[in-house]
């Protein structure tokens, strides 16, 4: 049996038992943990604002030996970024990028990149009003890219070849002539520049460029596709969000 304390964000929950929640949490120290909240849906209950979507804070956790799921004694919460709880659409986004992020972190995996990427990311929407597509597009692109699955850029993933005239979303980069596929964009220089910046940007400035409408529009398709291609999955979060842009 042990107590642990750790700083991290709540990336999912769920109702658990009879007035209970099930959290899962993103630590610094301990990567993608699941515990549970006791008696946090009752009315009286003084954990409830501190045990939501997106709680980041200093959490106390019981684990008992041999248990995977633990135990939640108390949460001091350093920020609710409550401007994204208060968006419907902004929340849904958030929603969709804890789930990429549980896809390719996994559980009990610490990486202090990726959790500051997430708080960023969250940070950006609640604080300094950047645009939803903009937000979504640079976190798939640089997740993806410090996931394990960053796109090659200078060559062409196939041969070798520095004569590149299109981004293959399947194979993962650029493409010559010879070697397209099935799932390629065009590889024009704007474009190039604007993958090239995401990808190997600081991640602290990594929404610090600007991009015409028309650039914005294909690096979101692009970044979308390439995490379905890639990671060979659909988000049901995904489809929700696009729901509530339509309302």
């Amino acid at each position: 049996m042990a107590e642990i304390r750790a700083r991290g964000i709540i990336i999912k929950q769920s109702d658990y038992g009879e007035g209970h929640r099930m959290l899962t949490v993103f630590t610094e120290e301990y990567g993608i943990v699941k515990a549970v909240s006791y008696g946090v849906k009752k009315s009286k209950s003084k954990a409830a604002a501190s045990s939501q979507f997106l709680c980041y804070g200093d959490f106390d956790f019981y684990k008992g030996v041999g248990k995977d799921i633990m135990t939640i004694n108390n949460i001091d919460t350093l920020d609710g970024f409550y401007p994204v709880s208060e968006d419907i659409k902004k929340l849904s986004l958030c929603v969709y990028l804890a789930d990429i992020t549980y896809c390719i972190l996994g559980m009990n995996n610490p990486d202090s990149r990726m959790l500051h990427l997430f708080l960023n990311s969250v940070y950006a929407l609640a604080y300094r009003d950047e645009p939803m597509d903009k937000v979504k597009a640079v976190y798939e692109l640089k997740m993806m890219s410090i996931g394990g699955y960053s796109p090659q850029l200078n060559a062409c993933v196939s041969c070798g070849s520095n004569e590149v005239y299109a981004f293959d979303l399947l194979k993962g980069g650029s493409v010559c002539r010879a070697c397209g596929g099935k799932y390629i964009v065009k590889l024009d220089k704007n474009l190039y520049r604007a993958l090239d910046y995401i990808i190997y940007s600081d991640d602290k400035k990594m929404l610090s460029f600007n991009a015409s409408d028309g650039l914005m529009k294909l690096l979101c398709k692009i970044a979308e596709q390439y995490v379905e291609l890639q990671l060979d999955q659909k988000f049901s979060s995904l489809d929700y969000y696009k729901t509530m842009l339509t309302m």
